[in-house]
């Protein structure tokens, strides 16, 4: 939560600092190229963290860093994939749209976890089943 929240802030100094300094003067060209550096940023970072992880490090300290690391970065996709849906909408739609391609994912994840609970508990009811 923090991160993305950070996220959010970092991106939005930066487009005020590329745009002169003056809000009003943001285009979607900088909006764009923000938000997908901010993705980048997302789907690399975790992907480099988890590469040097493979490679077991000797201390546990470095491993809860890189491990850390690879959460902690998912953050910046506050910024740029959930940013996306404002950005195409506009300002008098983005709600909707948001809602609208956010509620198939929550609504399939919050069953898929009821489902999964369910099929576990009949799995382990069952002595021979081997659960």
């Amino acid at each position: 939560m923090i991160g993305g929240l950070t996220a959010g802030n970092l991106a939005d100094f930066m487009l005020v600092k590329l745009s002169s300094g003056d809000s009003d003067n943001i285009t979607t060209e900088t909006r764009t190229n923000v938000r997908k550096l901010f993705q980048s940023v997302a789907l690399f970072g975790p992907a480099t963290c988890l590469y040097l992880l493979s490679s077991l490090p000797e201390q546990a300290t470095t491993a809860q860093i890189l491990l850390g690391g690879a959460v902690g970065l998912q953050a910046m996709d506050a910024a740029g994939f959930g940013a996306a849906t404002q950005e195409k909408a506009g300002e008098r739609w983005a709600g909707l749209l948001y809602s609208m391609t956010s509620l198939p994912g929550v609504m399939i994840g919050s069953i898929s976890v009821s489902v999964t609970g369910q099929i576990l508990d009949r799995m382990s009811n069952a002595e021979e089943s081997g659960w």
